[in-house]
């Protein structure tokens, strides 16, 4: 679905992300199968959701920050088309393919030079992540 970038203080995304309500109304029409469902989550729980399920949140009415965590399960297939570098993942089994670069092995546990190298992984996402925006960094 098309996403429109919208950059909020209130929003969440580094960029600020969000569907528009026309396209969003027009696809429940279409389906006619398509119930919203409110899953209101207590101070402490986390969601977990297909990454092509709509999802939203209201405002964080707390005096504490909201996270954003995201985990992302992907065969050795999986390429970034648009990718302006090669990004490093994870491998948590099998072959690693061809299109990513694997992150070092953590050799002290938040040594140096771990953040150094979590640092340069960071700094990859962020060039591909926000190529050709005017934001430069996550929130």
């Amino acid at each position: 679905l098309p996403h429109n970038e919208v950059p909020s203080d209130s929003n969440l995304l580094s960029l600020g992300q969000v569907i528009p309500q026309d396209i969003l109304d027009t696809v429940i029409a279409k389906s006619g199968e398509i119930d919203p469902l409110e899953a209101e989550l207590e101070p402490g729980q986390a969601s977990l959701h297909h990454w092509k399920c709509v999802h939203s949140s209201g405002v964080n009415s707390s005096h504490y920050d909201r996270i954003g965590f995201a985990i992302r399960y992907m065969s050795a297939s999986v390429k970034n088309i648009k990718a302006v570098c090669r990004e490093r993942a994870t491998l948590v089994c099998g072959d690693p393919g061809d299109s990513w670069d694997i992150e070092p092995d953590i050799q002290e546990e938040y040594g140096d030079k771990e953040w150094n190298e979590h640092k340069i992984s960071m700094e990859l996402e962020r060039k591909n992540y926000f190529q050709d925006s005017q934001v430069t960094h996550f929130k």
